[in-house]
């Protein structure tokens, strides 16, 4: 709940492969970077398809994982932009461009200011060759994903202008996963009018 009092859990130290549910730590570390001033919000960048791998070089993403609306190669895209987008219909162009902006070390102080266990963040989204090369594996766990809402929601550790931001992005989810679970629940039977939020992912087996 709010308080951060685990009302039920199934699994919840058992590790999972991130998907795209570590957008959130992501978001979170842009964000406090933003409110410590090394970016104003709407700063524009030039659209890019070709990141640096782990493993070295550079990498594009697979066809299957291309996000058609992403603007072409040097394009001008604000980091507001990137932010919505990789929350709202989990862009994975706009994730990796944040990810090479903020620097994969901001997400692991972000991860250790909420006190997450086990979810960790070391590599960018289809760098399929850092994976092979050195096994490298973004995870996470339920606990600590529920842990990360709850913090993120309530700003623990962002202004309230970014966490009034990143709180309406996981309100435009469009791969919502909890909501067409809700009027099931007892006692939600006005599901509709429920304010609800959330930052799902998804790999073969596990959602």
């Amino acid at each position: 709940n709010a308080s951060g009092t685990i009302l039920a859990s199934w699994h919840g130290d058992t590790r999972y492969y991130a998907a795209s549910t570590m957008k959130l730590a992501v978001a979170m570390a842009v964000l406090q970077r933003i409110d410590h001033g090394a970016w104003p919000l709407d700063l524009a960048l030039p659209a890019t398809h070709q990141w640096h791998s782990g493993a070295g070089g550079m990498f594009g993403m697979d066809d299957e994982d291309v996000d058609p609306l992403f603007p072409a190669a040097g394009e001008s895209i604000t980091i507001r932009e990137l932010v919505n987008t990789m929350i709202e219909r989990s862009c994975n162009e706009s994730t990796n461009m944040l990810m090479e902006l903020v620097g994969i070390d901001a997400i692991h102080n972000i991860c250790r200011q909420c006190g997450m266990r086990d979810l960790h963040v070391d590599r960018l989204i289809g760098d399929v060759a850092a994976a092979r090369a050195t096994g490298i594996s973004n995870q996470v766990t339920t606990d600590d994903l529920s842990s990360l809402m709850v913090q993120a929601v309530r700003g623990d550790w962002l202004t309230t202008q970014s966490t009034d931001f990143l709180r309406a992005a996981l309100r435009r989810q469009q791969f919502p996963v909890i909501a067409p679970i809700l009027p099931e629940l007892p006692g939600n039977e006005n599901a509709a009018d429920i304010d609800w939020g959330s930052k799902s992912g998804w790999v073969d087996g596990i959602r």
